[in-house]
């Protein structure tokens, strides 16, 4: 039996099952062309992130693992937080 308290609202950390995390692209976007780079071979050549990754992460048909975020970042000048948003599972589905 788990000794773990049931999850409330109140507390968004315990709604471990109810929410997902997901890049917010039109913020990266908006980073990456006040770099200067509006391509995903320029945003390769930046971070090293495959151009095929860049492309689909841009698409909206996959979600960065955290290397890639984290090189995101960085190349970018990027807080994760500001372009990390939680969905509710309901609406990300």
């Amino acid at each position: 039996m788990s000794k773990e308290p049931p999850a409330t609202s109140s507390n968004p950390c315990q709604e471990r099952s109810e929410y997902v995390f997901r890049l917010d692209v039109a913020k990266l976007l908006e980073a990456t062309t006040a770099h200067g780079d509006d391509t995903g071979a320029a945003i390769y050549r930046r971070t090293g992130i495959a151009e095929s990754s860049v492309s689909r992460i841009l698409r909206g048909e996959a979600q960065p693992d955290l290397n890639s975020a984290m090189r995101l970042a960085e190349a970018y000048d990027l807080d994760l937080r500001t372009v990390i948003t939680r969905i509710r599972i309901q609406a990300a589905a």
